[in-house]
């Protein structure tokens, strides 16, 4: 399951969504979080600054040399030794410059919060402000560590670090316990006020909001899955028309063909490409199929005459003149199928790149020179003229192969050709090709004869060529050697005017590959 391409998309998509909804949703949550809990820390740290500011009752108390009115005492009496005067409890102050610290604690247990302020934390306006289980509470704790002041006696609060009334006032301090969020703001005097409330409401909702977070990403995810299936399941659509189409063709339905319209983009190239592919294995198995055909036509006709003349012959006794012409008939039918077999051999080892070529240097025009010779005889037979234009070239290439071609082309060109015509024969040298040129002043070939003049077993004139004892091979073998050689063969040809046919060989080997780097 998971080797298909559609589960692939599939399973990616969904990590991905994943992804992106969690991190979606974890920093929607952390920023609502912070935000909520930065409002109900500023919420806390102003009802503990306002307290705090509600608590000074004065300025803090003074040694006994300030002459304040809490300090301001008749002069010394008595013996000087006696000590610093004593204090109207009947203690005594400590010397001049130092603090008295039993004067302090008197002076802290002074403090009280302003019935108005009361209010705000006990009264009716802490019960509008906000739900009873989120009613705001406070402490007061001297700075000796005594808690001086509760708004909820049974609230059991820690008390913070104590401090020295010569320390330099704190930052507030926030702190979280459970359920309940408390700030700790530097009150008057070394004094410290702790102002908190309940949470628990804003943890509900957050973690329902949580709650909706999770059914919200589940939702997106599977709606994301859902539209994901289904535009892969419309992209994977195209790959299962082009799978159908492609297991549909055999050997027997070649015929087939991915519909283009329905694929897009890169997958219509593909298909267009393939659907090229297809069409180029129809004609070759068309071909491969009329080749066989013809083949077995063209072996079937010389074997029935060496049967039926052989059975004839045997048939009862014959005269010697006769035997030798059922054997003479025979001979010509066998010299036809080696000729037809051969030929076949050289088409199949051309068609799998194994066609033995030889590389020698040999004189391009005496070969030329020698062809024309032997079918000097068919030419006056014919009553056609041979013109030759022949400059010296040199080649190297399979000199038996080249004079094959030659052949072949100069028997067409004279079987082909009208009584009294010619052929001209032409060679040169362009650069680094041999250039030859075949012309007749034939019949010519008709247009749509002409694409397939190179095709196994094609015959422009039929019967003509059967009675020539044509196969219809000999310009599919022309190429396959021209080909073998990295050169090229061409024609030009119009009707009732004649047939040219060019041959362009390289004078060396490798020429051909040289040209196309020199190119690049």
């Amino acid at each position: 399951m998971f080797k298909s391409i559609r589960w692939k998309l599939q399973l990616w998509h969904a990590l991905l969504l994943l992804l992106v909804m969690c991190i979606f949703g974890s920093t929607l949550y952390v920023r609502l979080r912070h935000a909520r809990f930065l409002g109900i820390d500023a919420e806390l740290r102003g009802d503990g600054e306002l307290l705090a500011a509600r608590l000074r009752p004065g300025a803090p108390p003074r040694p006994w040399h300030d002459n304040g009115p809490e300090t301001r005492a008749s002069p010394p009496q008595g013996n000087p030794q006696d000590g610093p005067p004593r204090r109207r409890d009947g203690g005594r102050r400590g010397p001049p410059g130092e603090f008295d610290a039993a004067f302090a604690d008197e002076f802290e247990r002074r403090f009280e919060v302003p019935d108005s302020l009361l209010l705000r934390f006990e009264g009716e306006f802490a019960v509008w402000r906000s739900e009873e289980q989120s009613r705001p509470y406070f402490a007061i704790w001297r700075s000796n560590g005594q808690l001086l002041r509760t708004s909820k006696p049974a609230l059991q609060i820690p008390s913070p670090d104590t401090r020295t009334p010569n320390s330099p006032a704190p930052s507030p301090q926030y702190r979280q316990r459970g359920d309940l969020r408390e700030v700790i703001v530097p009150g008057p005097f070394a004094m410290q006020v702790l102002v908190g409330r309940s949470i628990r409401k804003e943890q509900s909702e957050l973690r329902q909001l949580t709650g909706m977070l999770g059914v919200t990403g589940a939702a997106v995810t599977f709606v994301g899955l859902l539209g994901g299936w289904l535009l892969s399941k419309r992209a994977v659509r195209p790959i299962q028309a082009i799978t159908s189409t492609a297991r549909s063709i055999s050997g027997s339905n070649l015929s087939g063909r991915i519909s283009v319209t329905e694929t897009e983009s890169e997958l219509g190239s593909l298909a267009s490409v393939l659907n090229a592919m297809f069409a180029r294995l129809e004609a070759a198995f068309e071909r491969q199929v009329r080749f066989t055909a013809d083949a077995s036509h063209e072996l079937r006709t010389p074997l029935s005459i060496i049967y039926s003349h052989a059975e004839l012959a045997l048939g009862k006794q014959r005269s010697p003149d006769e035997y030798r012409d059922a054997i003479e008939t025979c001979f010509r039918a066998s010299k036809r199928m080696k000729s037809l077999v051969d030929s076949l051999l050289v088409l199949a080892r051309a068609d799998a790149g194994k066609l033995e070529i030889k590389h020698e240097q040999f004189d391009l025009g005496q070969a030329v020179e020698d062809c024309v010779g032997l079918v000097s005889p068919l030419a006056a037979e014919k009553n056609i003229q041979l013109k030759l234009d022949l400059q010296p070239v040199t080649l190297s290439g399979d000199p038996f192969r080249i004079a094959q071609v030659i052949s072949n082309l100069l028997t067409n060109a004279i079987n082909y050709n009208r009584e009294h015509g010619s052929v001209t024969v032409g060679l040169k040298s362009e650069g680094a090709y041999a250039m030859l040129s075949v012309a007749d002043t034939g019949v010519g070939i008709p247009e749509d004869g002409q694409k397939h003049l190179f095709e196994r077993f094609y015959r422009v004139d039929k019967a003509r060529s059967r009675e020539q004892g044509g196969t219809g091979l000999g310009l599919a073998i022309c190429r396959s050697i021209i080909e073998a050689h990295g050169g090229a063969i061409t024609f030009t040809s119009r009707l009732n005017e004649g047939t040219t046919f060019i041959v362009r060989l390289p004078q060396r080997p490798g020429t051909e590959r040289e040209a196309q780097k020199r190119d690049c």
